[in-house]
């Protein structure tokens, strides 16, 4: 639902400057609530249609289910003053139409895009929006990619997770020892949702992962590789069978992570070279130790993309490829069948 406030300019990013995809970005604030029978031409066909709509119309994005139903009933993550939502102007190529930006966020919640019955290939994936863990920027970094995979059969989990907000020039609200359990929670919370309710959603519990961009690189990582933020109720059904790192935020201290984890699952990378905020080159390093332990990982660095390049369309004709080389690494790790 669209903002309505004056606006205020704002293209900022915990860490640095957001690259946006219309210059002179307009942000307005708005306090919140406390496999088959299917040809590829088909597919393609498809998913043609569906982008199209999406992008000059604005795709319906379903009602949001909190994550955790009445279930939460100790959560360390409060705001009293409730959520915060700012909202810009979308990309003219965004299949959502939306480009909305949430602080506050104390009541995690999601939504889901299910792949149509007839295009389904049992794929499932948590989508875990950016923006620092100040903020969740939903639209850009969430709802678009989980329209752009529904159209090619991969059911999504858009995550709008707890945030560590702060207010401009002060201090995150909470510990990192009081915050990061909580967050991965959700993570590994959300898997366990479209494991749950995988025959509803035509999925294979057993082709569920986790993917995420920026922070929700940082978190979907932490999700799968980082068990001292696992909780016991989540040990099994919260592990994912995949990750995708998309620009990931890796703190200081990934390799230690990496080099330790056990089981690491099959991990996807990807990563524009200009990126100064979330350096490539940790993803380089993050890779070599995935080699050195066996890992089934793919790497992808683009020559153009600063940071926050979203689904890339119009940032680059490689960059923009990034999400077709994802689907296309499912189909080499067999969790799609093809063709």
């Amino acid at each position: 639902m669209p903002c309505s406030n004056p606006k205020c300019r704002l293209a900022l990013r915990d860490g640095g400057l957001r690259e946006s995809s219309t210059p002179g970005l307009g942000l307005a604030w708005r306090w919140g609530r406390k496999t088959n029978n299917v040809s590829m031409i088909q597919r393609a066909i498809m998913a043609g249609v569906v982008l199209m709509v999406g992008s000059v119309l604005g795709a319906s994005i379903p009602k949001e289910v909190l994550l955790w139903g009445e279930a939460l009933e100790e959560n360390p993550i409060v705001y009293p003053q409730g959520e915060k939502c700012r909202e810009g102007n979308p990309s003219a190529t965004s299949p959502s139409g939306l480009n909305r930006v949430y602080s506050q966020v104390s009541e995690p919640t999601y939504v889901i895009h299910q792949a149509p019955k007839n295009l389904a290939n049992g794929v499932g994936l948590v989508i875990c929006p950016g923006g620092g863990y100040v903020d969740v920027w939903l639209d850009r970094e969430g709802h678009d990619l989980g329209l752009w995979l529904a159209a090619r059969g991969i059911t999504s989990l858009v995550l709008k997770y707890r945030t560590n907000s702060r207010a401009e020039g002060q201090e995150r609200q909470y510990e990192w020892d009081t915050y990061l359990p909580a967050v991965v929670a959700d993570a590994r919370k959300s898997i366990a949702v479209l494991r749950d309710r995988a025959s509803e959603l035509n999925l294979d519990p057993d082709k569920v992962g986790i993917g995420g961009f920026s922070a929700g690189g940082h978190l979907a990582f932490m999700a799968g590789y980082d068990s001292k933020y696992w909780s016991d109720g989540l040990k099994g059904v919260g592990q994912p069978n995949f990750v995708g790192l998309f620009y990931p935020w890796l703190w200081e201290g990934f390799e230690v992570v990496a080099e330790q984890a056990a089981d690491v699952p099959p991990t996807f990378i990807m990563n524009g070279g200009p990126d100064r905020i979330t350096p490539a080159i940790k993803c380089v390093d993050l890779y070599r130790i995935l080699l050195g332990k066996g890992v089934a990982a793919e790497l992808h660095v683009f020559g153009k993309g600063n940071h926050g390049f979203d689904l890339a369309d119009g940032r680059g004709e490689s960059a923009a490829l990034w999400k077709v080389s994802f689907v296309a690494w499912l189909q080499d790790m067999e969790f799609i069948e093809g063709p």
